[in-house]
Formats: structure tokens, sequence, C-alpha cells
């Protein structure tokens, strides 16, 4: 298999789990019915690339930033399945300086 996309299949199981525990909070219906929609991986791309959503904000209330997708893009693992342009969005939402 192709390593690339090995990391994009580890990046979407981790994602599900997150997205799993994040449900935990509230629904976060908007969020499953873009993934549902793209899948995992496309979908998370959709959700950096797009506007500031109110999931975010709401996990960074709660101490659970480290679920969103913006946390898990940055992770040193998956940033080479993203953009420069999309790793810096993340920081930004999620107020990183790194």
């Amino acid at each position: 298999m192709d390593d690339i996309v090995g990391l994009r299949l580890k990046f979407e199981s981790r994602l599900a789990e997150n997205v799993d525990k994040m449900k935990k909070i509230r629904p976060f219906t908007q969020l499953q019915r873009l993934l549902n929609e793209y899948g995992y991986f496309e979908g998370a791309r959709r959700l950096i690339n797009g506007k500031e959503t109110s999931g975010l904000a709401d996990l960074i209330l709660v101490g659970k930033s480290h679920l969103s997708i913006e946390y898990l893009a940055l992770s040193e693992e998956f940033q080479s399945l993203f953009t420069d342009g999309e790793l810096k969005k993340c920081r930004r939402k999620l107020g990183c300086s790194k």
C-alpha cells in the first residue's frame, strides 16, 4: 500500500475516534454530515479551508481542542498530508504560534 494512502487511512481512523468522543460533548451534526458527504479526509480539508466553526470554539471551551481536526492535522504524524497553507490556517484557528 502506498505510504500516503496508509497515512490518510490512519488519519481518517483517528478522526473517526475523535468524532465519537466529540459527540459526548454535543451532536456535531453538521460536522458528521460534511464527513459523510465528502469522506473523512476530504471533509477535514474542507473544514480546515472553510470559515471558523462553532464546533472548534465549543471544543476549546471545554478543554478538548485536542479532539479537533485542526489539532490532528498539526500533529507531527499527519502534517505531511496537508499543505503549508492548511497547516497555517489550523494554527490560526487554534491560536497557536508554532
